[in-house]
This record gives C-alpha cells, structure tokens and sequence, in this order.
C-alpha cells in the first residue's frame, strides 16, 4: 500500500463528538470510513458523513458479540486498515456503591 492509497477506517461512536469529528475530518482528507453508532439515523452527523461517502452500521459496543460487526464491516470496502474504538460505556459513582449487575460485560 503506497502512502497515496486512501486508507479505510472503522469508527465507533460517530454520532456525535470526537467520533463524528474524526470521521468528518478523516473523510475529507480523502480516505473511507466505516462510521458506527447504536443508531446511525438519528446521529446528528448522520447526514454529512453519508453525503461524504462514509458508510455507517449500527453496533452496540455493550454485547460480546458486537466483534462480530467488525468482521462484516471489512467486506464494505474489502478491509479495515484503521481501528478507532471511540464507543464507550460509562458508569457513574463510587466504586464501592457499583454491583457487577451494573456493568454490561465483564470477562470470565
């Protein structure tokens, strides 16, 4: 791959934020992006990143499965070359006071 060839990047988190920005810029700059949020239609940049050539795919970062979006979304453009993992989960409040039922995923 010469520095010429535009990259393809996967993006989680898009709908707003860091994710939509980066996507954006990442877009403009002529590369290809796989924009990914848990709902693409009602994310604020759904619109701009479409009409740029992004391709957006829902995914929920939550479930264990949700590695598997990764792999099907290669096939958009027959790669990934970039991985931005920018989705996060966040729990708020004292440590002591969090039960596991709480946390969505935790590794056996």
């Amino acid at each position: 791959m010469t520095s010429s060839t535009p990259l393809v990047w996967f993006i989680t988190g898009c709908s707003s934020g860091i994710g939509a920005a980066l996507a954006i810029h990442i877009l403009k700059a002529g590369h290809k992006v796989v924009a990914t949020t848990r709902n693409p239609s009602s994310a604020a940049s759904f619109l701009e990143i479409k009409s740029l050539g992004g391709h957006w795919i829902t995914l929920d970062v939550n479930p264990p499965t949700a590695g598997t979006v990764l792999v099907e979304s290669a096939k958009v453009f027959g790669r990934i070359d970039v991985l931005v993992n920018n989705a996060g989960y966040s729990i708020l409040g004292v440590v002591e006071n969090i039960r596991s039922a709480s946390i969505p995923f935790q590794s056996p």
